[in-house]
C-alpha cells in the first residue's frame, strides 16, 4: 500500500467522507442565499434581468450602495441601527449577567420564585396591544429608548448565565468575600473580568437580535427613528403592494433592495466568525454536569 493510500485509510473512513459530503452540500444550500444577495447588490440591474438564474455576479457596480447613502432616511436608519445595537447589546449584557449571577447564588432569597418569574415569559406573552399600551404608559413611546429598554433581558440568556455562574469556582468568590469584598465588588472585580466566553456569547446574541429587529421599531417609534431594517421592510412591503396593483414599472429595483440587505448582512458575517469560539464555549459551559 502506498503512503498516500495509508494516509487516507488511517484518517478518513467511507462513513466520514459521506458525512463530510452531506455537510458540504448543506453548507452550500444555506450559504448560497447570502452570497446571492451580495451578487445581486453589485450586479447591474440590466444584467440581472437578462437571465433567470445567476450562479456568479454578471458585471459589477457600486451604484446601489452609493444610492443608499444618498437616501437620507436610509443613511440615518443605519446610524440608528448601529447606535441601537451597540447601546442595547452593552446594557443587555450587563443586566443579563448580573441577573444570572444573582440567581446562581445559593444565599439569594426567593431564588425559586424569581426563577419562575423569568420562566413564565418564555412561554406566555401579554400580546401586542398590552405591550404597546405599557410602553405608552411609561412614557417611552416615540423615543429611542423604546427600542432598547423593553428588550434588555431575554429569559433564555438569563438561564444560560445562571448555568455558567453556577459552575464558577466558589472558592474564588468566597476568598474575595473573606478579604472584605461584598457580592457586588466580587462580581465586578473578579467574576466579570474572567467571564469572557459568557459575555462574548451574550454580546453576539443580543447584538444580532437588536441589529435584525424591525417589527417593534415600526410600532413604537416614528419613521424618523426607524432603524435600517424597518426601512428595508417598508421598501419591500411597498414593492409587494405595487406589484399586486400591476404597477411594476414604478417598483424599487431589486438590486437596490439587495444592496440594503447586504449592508445589514455584512456586519453580522464579519463579527460572528471572530467571536464564534467564545459563543460555543459560553453556551457549552454549564450545559453538562459532572
Amino acid at each position: 500500500m502506498s503512503q498516500r493510500s495509508r494516509f487516507w485509510s488511517n484518517r478518513w473512513t467511507p462513513g466520514q467522507i459521506l458525512i463530510l459530503a452531506v455537510l458540504a452540500v448543506l453548507f452550500l444550500l444555506m450559504v448560497y442565499p447570502f452570497f446571492y444577495v451580495l451578487f445581486l447588490a453589485v450586479m447591474p440591474y440590466a444584467n440581472y434581468v437578462s437571465r433567470p438564474v445567476h450562479l456568479w455576479p454578471d458585471g459589477f457596480t457600486a451604484m446601489y450602495f452609493q444610492e443608499i447613502f444618498k437616501e437620507r432616511q436610509l443613511a440615518t436608519g443605519f446610524a440608528i441601527s448601529i447606535a441601537k445595537t451597540v447601546i442595547g447589546a452593552a446594557l443587555a449584557v450587563v443586566v443579563t449577567a448580573m441577573a444570572g449571577y444573582a440567581l446562581s447564588r445559593k444565599q439569594l432569597r426567593f431564588a425559586r420564585a424569581l426563577t419562575v418569574v423569568f420562566i413564565v415569559p418564555m412561554f406566555f406573552t401579554g400580546g401586542i396591544i398590552p405591550f404597546y399600551l405599557t410602553i405608552q404608559a411609561i412614557g417611552l413611546l416615540d423615543s429611542f429608548w423604546a427600542m432598547i429598554i423593553p428588550f434588555l433581558v431575554a429569559p433564555i440568556w438569563i438561564f444560560v448565565s445562571r448555568a455558567y455562574f453556577m459552575d464558577y469556582p466558589t472558592e474564588i468568590i468566597e476568598s474575595a468575600i473573606i478579604d472584605g469584598a461584598g457580592q457586588v465588588r466580587a462580581f465586578w472585580s473578579i467574576v466579570w473580568p474572567t467571564s469572557t466566553p459568557l459575555l462574548a456569547t451574550l454580546a453576539v446574541m443580543y447584538g444580532t437580535a437588536f441589529w435584525n429587529e424591525y417589527f417593534w421599531s415600526r410600532l413604537l417609534v416614528k419613521p424618523d427613528l426607524w432603524p435600517a431594517t424597518a426601512h428595508l421592510y417598508t421598501i419591500m412591503q411597498t414593492r409587494q403592494v405595487l406589484q399586486g396593483l400591476g404597477l411594476g414599472q414604478q417598483l424599487t429595483e431589486q438590486s437596490f433592495i439587495a444592496a440594503v440587505a447586504a449592508m445589514l448582512i455584512i456586519p453580522v458575517l464579519i463579527v460572528y466568525p471572530l467571536l464564534q469560539r467564545y459563543v460555543v464555549k459560553g453556551i457549552m459551559v454549564g450545559a453538562v454536569k459532572g
